[in-house]
């Protein structure tokens, strides 16, 4: 996924509750940016603040509730993120009805994705405490004329939107800290990864492994090539499954990798609306490729039907190129095992474990794989069942009975009819069929 970047601040304030005033700002950037800096100003159109300040200044030193929270509030078009803090000290802070309140706040566009921010905030909440805690940094900075909080909110402002990181050295007469901080993108959680998904890499992670990384993701890694399912994969890196998915995971989260699924000559694919609405494509003839494919037409059919051998160019990558892209998706194939009687259910009648070996193929003769049978009630699609059963897609065709008949895959529902081995001896037991979804 691509990173849009960390958006612009605004404007940093430094807000603390005057017993007398109430929540006044104390330091801002830009100056009059929160708060107008004279009278003059206030009455100076061109010198309008951000926001109105008054109107959300019982959410900046909120009540006890709030303290140590993140609280973001939208207004007049931008956004105010905060983490107020409070701190308890009847000798301390005699002077402040014994309490000390206080709140560095950050102001962005009301639109803007600030999730990047939300741990500087909270972080530089948890610093200023403990800098207050040490030595008095900001109540000193209160009770005189000090300008050390408004430097290093010069600091933070100028150096977080040029940079994307600063350091603040904070000085005092006996102690010396730092500020550090650095953005860092947020990324939305990874979708769960399934053994029977393809990985493929969208950047050249071969290149980018180095010996610090965990070894079970360099084993994982070196064997994605957009052809070995995950299951495959774990097995020839002879990894846990459930590692391997993680391992997949964690690359997909920083947009390493993009799931596709497995590639077969069988498989069907269909267009999608959003191709439609595609910017108009130079080359003609690739159009018409992802045009072509449809409901009921197989990979090996579209081959023969679009010409590709002529064309010279490789039908994998263009297919997945149209699964990755959003132009076309893949139409999977999910049997159903569905009682014949009308009036029953199929939750109801699903045949129990000691049944299994009654059902057979009626075209075949053969009895059902019992291993197969639990995945026959509509959840489980033919990439799912073959990856976890290692077995083919004509292997279980031939199970089911779909080999032997033939049907229009253009049809969402199709029967294949298998029932129990002695139909006079289980006369009254209820009768099976194998349907067959394509979604």
């Amino acid at each position: 996924m691509e990173f849009q970047g960390f958006p612009r601040i605004h404007s940093i304030f430094y807000a603390v509750f005057d017993i007398i005033k109430g929540t006044v700002v104390k330091h801002q950037v830009p100056e009059g940016s929160i708060t107008p800096q004279s009278t003059q100003d206030a009455l100076n159109e061109s010198t309008k603040t951000l926001i109105d300040f008054e109107a959300i200044s019982e959410y900046i030193i909120p009540k006890k509730q709030l303290y140590k929270r993140l609280v973001t509030i939208c207004t007049n078009g931008y956004k105010v993120m905060g983490c107020p803090v409070v701190l308890h000290d009847h000798e301390k802070y005699r002077h402040f009805r014994n309490e000390f309140r206080f709140n560095l706040c950050f102001v962005f566009e009301q639109d803007a994705e600030t999730s990047s921010y939300e741990a500087v905030v909270r972080k530089l909440s948890r610093v200023l405490e403990g800098l207050e805690l040490e030595c008095n940094f900001l109540s000193k900075d209160v009770s005189s004329e000090s300008q050390t909080v408004q430097n290093v909110i010069e600091q933070l402002f100028e150096d977080l939107n040029s940079y994307c990181e600063c350091q603040v050295p904070i000085i005092s007469l006996d102690t010396f800290n730092t500020i550090n901080l650095k953005l860092f993108p947020t990324y939305p959680n990874p979708r769960t990864v399934y053994d029977y998904q393809v990985p493929v890499c969208t950047v050249d992670v071969k290149k980018m492994m180095n010996p610090n990384w965990d070894i079970t993701v360099q084993k994982v890694a070196s064997l994605i090539n957009g052809i070995n399912h995950v299951k495959r994969i774990a097995e020839l890196a002879n990894v846990k499954g459930e590692w391997a998915r993680q391992s997949m995971e964690h690359m997909m989260y920083y947009g390493c990798i993009i799931m596709t699924d497995i590639f077969q000559y069988s498989n069907v694919y269909a267009v999608k609306p959003e191709i439609t609405h595609a910017p108009e494509i130079s080359v003609e003839r690739i159009y018409a490729l992802y045009c072509g494919l449809k409901y009921g037409l197989t990979v090996k059919d579209w081959i023969e039907e679009q010409q590709l051998s002529s064309l010279h160019i490789d039908e994998r990558r263009v297919i997945s190129f149209g699964v990755i892209k959003g132009l076309i998706y893949r139409v999977h194939k999910y049997p159903i095992l569905a009682s014949t009687n009308e009036s029953e259910t199929q939750s109801n009648n699903f045949p129990s474990k000691d049944q299994y070996h009654l059902i057979i193929n009626k075209y075949t003769g053969a009895t059902i794989h019992p291993d197969i049978i639990p995945y026959l009630d509509g959840k489980h699609h033919y990439d799912e069942i073959c990856t976890n059963l290692e077995c083919s897609p004509q292997e279980l065709n031939e199970q089911l009975g779909c080999g032997q008949q033939q049907f229009d895959e253009t049809q969402p529902k199709h029967t294949v009819n298998t029932v129990y081995e002695d139909d006079k001896q289980n006369e009254g037991q209820p009768q099976w069929c194998v349907q067959f979804i394509f979604r």
